[in-house]
């Protein structure tokens, strides 16, 4: 698990987007989700579900799927899971001034997840050519990740809203 950890982080947070980025961690350790998922903190998963932030809930996400995939697969969606959450906190942060900017995915819960999926594929991934995950399947990947994800917050209790999209 640290190998991949490690490669998915060298890739989101030292790749070339880095400067589209909210976060800036030097290591997995000092991201939320990484650290947990490397400590396979069962902490997390024993808290109650009202009470989770959305790095809990990202994490507990990534967990539940962990060993329901191959490497490969759970590479792609701790990708997603990793910039879905940088879209969220640039998109939080969009109007606060610079110096009082702070990371929503920590103090919010995961209520208003599923309202910035269209800003996060289209702004987000399109405007920054989809942070090199070029291959045609991953695009196609990307929309059904992001309606399982939805669907799966919906499922577990976290948010009342369903993704609806159009035909």
């Amino acid at each position: 698990m640290k190998n991949v950890i490690n490669e998915v982080f060298d890739f989101v947070y030292k790749g070339k987007y880095f400067d589209k980025l909210f976060s800036h961690p030097k290591n997995y350790e000092e991201n939320p989700i990484l650290k947990n998922l490397y400590e396979n903190a069962e902490i997390v998963t024993k808290k109650d579900q009202s009470k989770k932030n959305c790095n809990e809930a990202f994490y507990e996400y990534l967990r539940e799927f962990k060993d329901k995939t191959n490497e490969k697969y759970f590479k792609f969606l701790l990708k997603f899971v990793l910039l879905f959450r940088e879209c969220y906190d640039i998109s939080k942060n969009k109007d606060i001034k610079e110096e009082e900017k702070k990371s929503f995915t920590d103090i919010l819960t995961p209520e208003d997840l599923p309202d910035i999926c269209n800003e996060f594929y289209q702004e987000f991934l399109e405007s920054n050519n989809f942070f090199d995950l070029n291959e045609i399947d991953e695009k196609n990947e990307i929309v059904e990740i992001i309606q399982h994800f939805c669907k799966w917050l919906f499922q577990k209790g976290y948010t009342e809203s369903i993704l609806s999209l159009a035909s």
